[in-house]
């Protein structure tokens, strides 16, 4: 009991340092985007009327009407939702490897800049990393092997929740067809009542949703992760090129986001990541490879088009890569050498310096060159209201 508790408060603790220190301090104010969704989510009657990023803006409004914290709510209510985010990666990747690869990984994902940059500031694009809640689910989902009605009806709640984020919906489709099959079998093999059931459970978790896009039409694009505005259509071929370009070349500068064009992913982890991509595409091709791709592939559209999606739901899926990568690494050196304590010992402990450096440079960079960033002090300057 007393190792749990350690590897909790060790756990609380880094949490803590990644997410919450300096929250309100390390840059020298907030940018537009954090007051828009302050300004959104200090009235309720605003936050019913646009219900896009509802568990997000709804927490923010109780938070600030109950502690009094202001713009910094939103903020900390981001930071809390990276948490749960980083907690259900390390979730998904466990379910295919082991402990010790999970952890790794789980280390090199919530201390990315990509993770950082979305899980600190005070928007609601955190909840585009839902995507590992809908992995998740589906997981667990499947390795029950006992599953009760109850469960049923929490996977529908789950899917009818994910409704709110920009874009997940798509990412719902697309799972839906490609276990098309499974999804078939369970709907004959189901009663009549529970099917009325989750619909009915569908509709009262996505009833704010639904009764607002119905009124506001323009709300069903933004709950789509589609643009309002149809010119911005003619840039889809130059974004969707520097959303390519971003993972691993060059970013496009945004200082709001990134520290001049630095890509998300370093040198090192971008190497993984390929190494994870033969992994997927070239060992164990399955169901798993081709809703991985295809969740990538449906990221780089949606930020393509501009419409609200952004990067957030992107650098989950690459680390997934990343970590198939990791795990390739440390089967294939632990296959030449699988009795010689000594040769383990030293492959395990090249990988995890690898790995150390990796960490070190994404959270110096994000704490260190980003808050001093010229550009970044000029994004973020508006006062505290």
């Amino acid at each position: 009991m007393w190792r749990g508790a350690l590897v909790l408060l060790c756990l609380a603790l880094l949490s803590y340092l990644l997410y919450f220190h300096r929250l309100g301090s390390l840059l020298p104010g907030y940018s537009s985007p954090e007051l828009q969704t302050y300004t959104a989510a200090s009235n309720w009657h605003t936050v019913i009327s646009n219900p896009v990023n509802l568990p997000y803006t709804a927490t923010v409004w109780l938070l600030t009407a109950v502690l009094h914290h202001g713009i910094l709510m939103t903020r900390v209510v981001a930071a809390s939702c990276g948490v749960i985010a980083g907690l259900l990666f390390f979730a998904v990747v466990r379910l295919r490897y082991s402990f010790f690869v999970a952890l790794l990984g789980t280390v090199l994902f919530t201390t990315s800049t990509g993770f950082l940059h979305t899980a600190r500031l005070g928007t609601g694009q955190v909840l585009q990393m839902g995507v590992l809640a809908l992995i998740a689910t589906i997981l667990a989902y499947r390795h029950q092997s006992d599953r009760r009605p109850l469960t049923d009806y929490a996977f529908v709640a789950v899917l009818a929740l994910l409704w709110y984020i920009p874009g997940l919906i798509w990412f719902e489709l697309f799972a839906g067809v490609i276990l098309a099959s499974s999804v078939r079998r369970k709907l004959r093999q189901t009663a009549t009542l529970h099917l009325a059931g989750w619909a009915g459970t569908a509709v009262v978790i996505a009833g704010p949703l639904l009764f607002a896009t119905s009124h506001q039409p323009r709300l069903l694009l933004a709950a789509l992760g589609l643009p309002t505005q149809l010119h911005s259509l003619t840039h889809v071929g130059d974004n969707l090129l520097h959303a390519i370009l971003a993972i691993a070349i060059r970013s496009d500068g945004n200082p709001l986001l990134w520290v001049g064009h630095a890509p998300l992913l370093s040198v090192t982890e971008f190497v993984l990541g390929l190494i994870g991509v033969y992994v997927y595409f070239w060992q164990s091709r399955g169901r798993s490879s081709l809703l991985l791709a295809g969740n990538v592939a449906i990221s780089l559209l949606l930020i393509s088009l501009g419409g609200g999606v952004s990067y957030a739901v992107l650098v989950p899926l690459l680390y997934l890569f990343v970590i198939a990568g990791i795990n390739y690494l440390l089967r294939q050196w632990l296959r030449v050498f699988p009795r010689n304590p000594i040769a383990r010992g030293v492959g395990v402990l090249a990988v995890c310096v690898m790995l150390a450096f990796s960490v070190f440079y994404q959270v110096r960079v994000y704490f260190v060159a980003w808050p001093h960033h010229a550009a970044t002090r000029q994004t973020f300057r508006l006062p505290q209201p």
